[in-house]
């Protein structure tokens, strides 16, 4: 292949990926009790990451020192409130992880302002919410 062929493909390579929105990853999240809005799990703790693609909510949830999980949820509500769920999360083990199709008022806020937003974990001990961490 020619020189001239090496460029004129990756400028079209070039062109094509322009056209593709990158996601918008979040760094590291932290979960711990002290940040649950009601008595929490003073041991566990736990990490979160996720990137928002579009509609698409891929994430990545880990945990230690918590009995098993009951539910884990993204919720709308700022620090120190406790809100609605609006995006369900399905845990096996430690870490999970999953991409959810989310609905685009969700997809909306999260990236307009992503601290409205928390995860938590549900326990039986702890059934509103063993740890948490505001979303980035």
């Amino acid at each position: 292949m020619s020189l001239r062929s090496v460029a004129a493909a990756a400028g079209i390579l070039a062109l094509s990926v322009v056209g593709v929105p990158a996601a918008s990853a979040a760094p590291a999240i932290p979960l711990n009790g002290e940040q649950e809005v009601a008595a929490a799990d003073d041991d566990g703790h736990g990490f979160f990451t996720y990137t928002l693609e579009g509609t698409t909510f891929c994430w990545t949830l880990s945990w230690e020192n918590l009995e098993p999980p009951t539910a884990a949820h993204v919720h709308l509500a700022p620090r120190h409130i406790a809100g609605p769920v609006v995006i369900p999360l399905a845990l096996t083990t430690s870490p999970s992880s999953g991409c959810n199709t989310i609905p685009e008022n969700v997809a909306t806020g999260i990236s307009a302002d992503p601290k409205a937003y928390y995860v938590n974990i549900h326990t039986a001990t702890f059934p509103g919410g063993a740890i948490r961490g505001q979303l980035k």
